[in-house]
């Protein structure tokens, strides 16, 4: 599974990057993906905003609050 690690990453940039991250990976079919968020509730209201407009699942993986998972299919 691809992986997209936000660490360091402004807010601001996060939709830009996670965009391009998504898009490329749609491209090689890839069924999921994970994005590493650490513990802010921002990073992760940003990245869940992004990917409810693609209307995309996702989850919070149980063993690691700090990483959630989409679904591209």
């Amino acid at each position: 599974m691809k992986q997209l690690d936000l660490h360091g990453i402004k807010h601001s940039e996060v939709k830009k990057i996670l965009d391009q991250f998504l898009w490329e990976n749609m491209k090689k079919n890839q069924k999921e993906v994970s994005i590493i968020t650490g513990i802010s509730d921002q990073m992760k209201r940003v990245v869940k905003e992004c990917v409810d407009d693609y209307n995309m699942s996702y989850q919070e993986d149980f063993l690691n609050p700090g990483k959630i998972i989409i679904k591209l299919v």
